[in-house]
């Protein structure tokens, strides 16, 4: 669980610091909203854990494209793999789930 996440999403614009977990939750807002139970806080992450990964997924993804741009150049050695991978990266998100892997990499 990310907690920092939750926190940006559901508590932004309040004053709160975390170091790692629900323990070390520092919460300076009392008088105006009271500090979130651990229970609250699962039930964000459970409403927001999907899209969270998904966005971290399309990211990596994105680099992936992005360091393997020269290979798609018509004069590069390998291109016609280089094409096919490009291309099942980029419709990764079209059918990702948390456990879908990343296509591997041609050699």
């Amino acid at each position: 669980m990310n907690y920092y996440a939750i926190l940006k999403k559901y508590y932004d614009g309040k004053i709160w610091g975390i170091a790692e977990d629900y323990s070390t939750l520092d919460w300076g807002d009392e008088n105006e909203t009271p500090k979130p139970t651990e229970e609250e806080m699962i039930s964000h992450w459970n409403n927001m854990e999907y899209d969270y990964l998904k966005d971290i997924m399309r990211k990596e993804r994105n680099q992936l494209l992005k360091d393997c741009d020269y290979c798609a150049l018509p004069d590069f050695p390998n291109r016609e793999n280089y094409i096919l991978y490009r291309q099942q990266l980029r419709e990764l998100p079209e059918n990702w789930t948390i456990y879908t892997p990343f296509p591997q990499k041609p050699a």
